[in-house]
C-alpha cells in the first residue's frame, strides 16, 4: 500500500463534528439537539436518532422529521458505535445518540459491566473484590475506547445528548461541601469531542458557559455558540459549513497581511534585491504591491515604505548590487 500527500486545501469533503450536549432534567436537551441535527442536516437532509430512553425521542416527531431506532439493553459501548457506521453508511446527514449516558451508566453500559466483571472474578468476598477491581475495569473500559475510535472515523456530525446531575464534592478539613454539575458519562469523553458545553440548568434550551471547566471549544466554534444563546437551527447550519470548510480559505485581509509579511521580510533579507525589481518593475513586488494597495492600503503602505527604505540603499549599492 502506497501513500499520496496532496494539498490540505484540495480537500472539500465534511470532516467529523462531534458535538457533546449535557443538561439537567428539564432543561431542553432533546429538543435542542434535534434544533441542531436540522441545523446541520438542512430543510431536507436526513437526520438518524438513537433512543436510548425508550422511545421518549418520539414526543417530538411532531416537531422535528427523523428517523429513529430504539436501542434496548445491553447498552455495550460497541452497539453505539455499530449504529453510528450503519447510519453513516445509509447516507444520513447527522446523528443524534439521546440520551448516550447509557453508555456509561446504563443496564449493561460500562460501569454496570465492571460490575458484573468484578462479581464474576471475585463474587461477594471484599477483600478479592478490592484487589480485583482493577483488573474487572479492562474488558469495558478497552471497549469504550474502540468505540470512541471508532466514532472518530466518522464524517457524519453526531450530537451527543448526556444526562448532567449535581454532586456534592467533599471539601478539605474545615470546608464546606461544594456542589458540581457533572455529566454522567465517562470523564474523559467530552475531551473527545469537536465541541462539548452545558445548557443552564433554569432556562430550557440555553447555553451555559458560565464555567469554563465545563466546556471546550476552538476559536472557530466560539464564534458560533455564546454564553446565553437560546440554541437553533442556525449554531447547526454554521457549524455544517465549519465541518465542510468554509471560511477556510484566507480572507483578503488574511492574504493581505500574509503578502505584507512575506514582503517585508524579502526586503529586509535582501534589499538591493527588492530594489532592482521595484525599479524594473518586472517581478512580483510591483504586481503584489498593487494588489494591496486594492484591498489593504494600510499594509500597502507598509511595504512601499519598506521599499522605499531599500531603495534609499541604491545610493550605497552593496557589494553584492555591483558589477
Amino acid at each position: 500500500m502506497s501513500f499520496h500527500f496532496r494539498p490540505a486545501r484540495s480537500f472539500v469533503d465534511r470532516r467529523g463534528c462531534f458535538l457533546a450536549l449535557t443538561g439537567g432534567t428539564n432543561s431542553g436537551k432533546t429538543y435542542s439537539a434535534l434544533r441542531l441535527a436540522r441545523g446541520i442536516a438542512g430543510p431536507t437532509g436526513k437526520i438518524a436518532v438513537l433512543d436510548t430512553e425508550g422511545g421518549r425521542t418520539l414526543n417530538l416527531k411532531k416537531h422535528f422529521d427523523f428517523d429513529i431506532d430504539i436501542m434496548e439493553p445491553p447498552f455495550r459501548p460497541q452497539r453505539f458505535g455499530q449504529a453510528a457506521e450503519e447510519a453513516e453508511a445509509a447516507g444520513y446527514d447527522a446523528m443524534l445518540i439521546d440520551s448516550f449516558t447509557m453508555e456509561w451508566r446504563g443496564l449493561g453500559g460500562v460501569l454496570d459491566w465492571e460490575e458484573t466483571e468484578l462479581k464474576r472474578l471475585a463474587g461477594d468476598d471484599f477483600k478479592k473484590r478490592d484487589r480485583l477491581k482493577q483488573m474487572s475495569r479492562i474488558p469495558g473500559r478497552m471497549a469504550h475506547k474502540a468505540m470512541v475510535f471508532s466514532f472518530l472515523q466518522r464524517k457524519m456530525p453526531i450530537i451527543f445528548s448526556i444526562r448532567g446531575e449535581e454532586t456534592i464534592k467533599q471539601a478539605e478539613e474545615g470546608g464546606k461541601p461544594e456542589k458540581i454539575f457533572k455529566a454522567q458519562c465517562s470523564p474523559s469523553f467530552p475531551f473527545e469531542m469537536t465541541i462539548a458545553f452545558r445548557l443552564a440548568q433554569d432556562r430550557k434550551g440555553i447555553i451555559d458557559l458560565s464555567d469554563a471547566q465545563s466546556w471546550k471549544m476552538e476559536e472557530a466554534h466560539q464564534a458560533v455558540f455564546h454564553d446565553g444563546d437560546l440554541i437553533s437551527e442556525e449554531h447547526g447550519e454554521k457549524l455544517a459549513a465549519w465541518a465542510r470548510g468554509e471560511g477556510d480559505e484566507p480572507t483578503s485581509t488574511d492574504k493581505a497581511t500574509l503578502v505584507a509579511n512575506a514582503l517585508t521580510e524579502r526586503i529586509r533579507l535582501a534589499p538591493d534585491q527588492a530594489v532592482l525589481e521595484a525599479i524594473t518593475g518586472d517581478d512580483k513586488v510591483v504586481k503584489q504591491r498593487a494588489w494591496l494597495a486594492e484591498h489593504r492600503p494600510e499594509l500597502a503602505e507598509r511595504v512601499t515604505t519598506a521599499v522605499a527604505a531599500a531603495l534609499a540603499r541604491f545610493a550605497e549599492p552593496s557589494e553584492s548590487m555591483e558589477t
